[in-house]
């Protein structure tokens, strides 16, 4: 199945793809990492803000600001961050401190990058003094790049402005390079410490048609892991997909569905617990949990083009067909058929007994969408 709108051969089009997953790639890996929305695209701008600053060219900026959307991805699967791990708190401290290095090894197989991202990833927590991680670099064996990259990440984690610049200060010479401070120092009286989002470099991009599609099932497979149900998306959309062509479900819907099953599971990173580990998926008293789990994760993906129907497909799936579910109360007429097929597939995923689904037809699920999911399932054993 094809993913995403044919592109036709239109290379500009299959970076726009591209580029709409790797910054929801961006925002998953803030998810998994407890960092708030939107941190990696300011950090990303203040980046690059930053090496503009310092006068750095055009090529380098772009793969400064692709790193920066993507800082924190090391996360998703991070044994410090990742759902079920009974660790210290000191274990799960020194097992963070591999996210930039997971991060810069993820990035390394996405072929798209350009040169030097995977780098600025692994080092952008190297501290000048050499007490940094991965490698403790030191001096000017850390790139400069990586530099704006930490001033970034120390700005945008600062609560207050002023805080931020004073910090950097009495951080130079230790944590940042004397220089690097007085670029920081200089952008932040020249811009009052106010960035622009910047646009995603698509240029900077070589992305081949079918490029995001497979980057995207990568990404849905390090979020079931994360989330300790591997495998999980992969059985709930082969499920879905042959209840849509048993309904006969338009393509445009269908397509959506196919990227819902695959984003859904991203609004679990929020989440201390999985789906269904606490509350059966056809009790009413998960209508909450499973609601708020379909808001986070469409609300991550909403702000994408090539994911935002498939965002409202995830939103709608803790509805009831009753009009008795969550967030908005939709039934029947208002509630598209997509969003019912992908609640069953999730639900039947965590049942013991396919058939107690029946118990809920014309109630949580729409009447149609049972028997046709059932019989897919049989087909499929």
């Amino acid at each position: 199945m094809t993913l995403f709108q044919d592109t036709a051969g239109d290379p500009r089009a299959a970076r726009s793809n591209l580029a709409d997953v790797l910054a929801w790639y961006g925002a998953v890996g803030d998810a998994a990492a407890g960092n708030p929305a939107g941190f990696a695209m300011r950090k990303a701008s203040v980046a690059a803000s930053l090496a503009e600053m310092a006068g750095t060219d055009e090529s380098e900026r772009s793969a400064l600001l692709i790193a920066g959307v993507l800082h924190a991805v090391g996360a998703v699967g991070n044994a410090g961050c990742r759902k079920g791990e009974d660790l210290s708190a000191r274990t799960i401290r020194s097992e963070r401190w591999d996210i930039p290095a997971q991060g810069a090894r993820i990035c390394a197989t996405i072929p798209a990058l350009p040169t030097g991202c995977a780098d600025l990833v692994r080092w952008q927590s190297e501290r000048w003094d050499g007490t940094g991680f991965p490698d403790q670099l030191r001096w000017h064996g850390i790139p400069p790049l990586a530099q704006y990259l930490a001033l970034a990440d120390a700005f945008v984690r600062s609560p207050d402005p002023d805080e931020a610049l004073a910090d950097v200060s009495l951080q130079s010479g230790r944590g940042f390079g004397p220089s690097h401070a007085r670029t920081f120092t200089m952008w932040f009286h020249m811009t009052g410490g106010e960035s622009a989002s910047q646009a995603f470099p698509l240029d900077a991009l070589d992305a081949q048609s079918g490029a995001a599609a497979t980057l995207l099932d990568e990404i849905a497979d390090r979020i079931d892991a994360h989330n300790g149900v591997a495998g999980r998306w992969r059985r709930i959309a082969a499920l879905a997909a042959a209840t849509a062509r048993a309904l006969e479900l338009d393509a445009t819907s269908t397509n959506g569905l196919a990227i819902a099953a695959r984003i859904f599971g991203a609004g679990e990173l929020l989440s201390a617990h999985t789906e269904g580990e606490e509350f059966d998926p056809l009790a009413r008293l998960g209508v909450e949990e499973r609601a708020h789990n379909a808001v986070a994760a469409a609300e991550l993906a909403r702000p994408y083009a090539a994911l935002r129907d498939a965002a409202e497909l995830v939103a709608a799936r803790g509805e009831w067909f009753d009009g008795t579910g969550k967030p908005r109360g939709l039934g029947r007429g208002e509630l598209p058929l997509a969003s019912s097929i992908l609640a069953a597939a999730i639900a039947h995923a965590s049942l013991d007994r396919a058939e107690r689904l029946e118990t809920a037809i014309g109630t949580q699920f729409d009447p149609r969408v049972v028997p046709a999911l059932l019989e897919a399932a049989k087909a499929r054993a």
